[in-house]
């Protein structure tokens, strides 16, 4: 047995079993929010932007992208469908007509709390059973494999 193992090759870095869970982890998580808000006629990326915007309203959709690591093409898209559907709405910057500022409507900041409760369920279910030192290893550990790929 120790023969058979000394012979397999050696796995890519990205081949690893850890990185294969990850990634189907990421693909659970993100259809399991996108069910929880459908009802709302969201995604989970959507309430992720409506979140960071109920943080830091009037940010520049820039600004906005690299806080949520989005392509701008792809932020460009979901900003428009967010706006064509009434959840956010765009401006030019005061002193830079470039600059486009996304600001949530009164739309959005009526369903906030909804949408928080309803993430808050989501995200009690996901890590549940996970104790406050776990939860804390684990956000460490993503950070760092995050700071690998950065």
């Amino acid at each position: 047995m120790a023969v058979a193992a000394a012979h397999r090759p050696a796995l890519d870095e990205l081949d690893r079993p850890a990185t294969a869970r990850i990634s189907r982890l990421a693909r659970l998580l993100r259809r399991e929010l996108d069910e929880q808000l459908s009802s709302q006629g969201l995604t989970g990326v959507q309430m992720g932007l409506l979140t960071r915007l109920a943080r830091s309203e009037g940010l520049v959709q820039a600004e906005l992208g690299r806080r949520m690591a989005i392509e701008p093409a792809t932020l460009t898209g979901i900003v428009q469908r967010l706006e064509r559907e009434g959840w956010v709405r765009r401006s030019c910057d005061a002193d830079n007509r470039r600059l486009q500022r996304v600001w949530l409507t009164d739309k959005a900041h009526a369903a906030l709390s909804s949408l928080l409760r309803v993430q808050a369920r989501y995200r009690r279910r996901a890590l549940a059973g996970l104790d406050a030192g776990e939860l804390a290893q684990l956000e460490n550990l993503l950070h760092r494999i995050e700071g690998n790929l950065s």
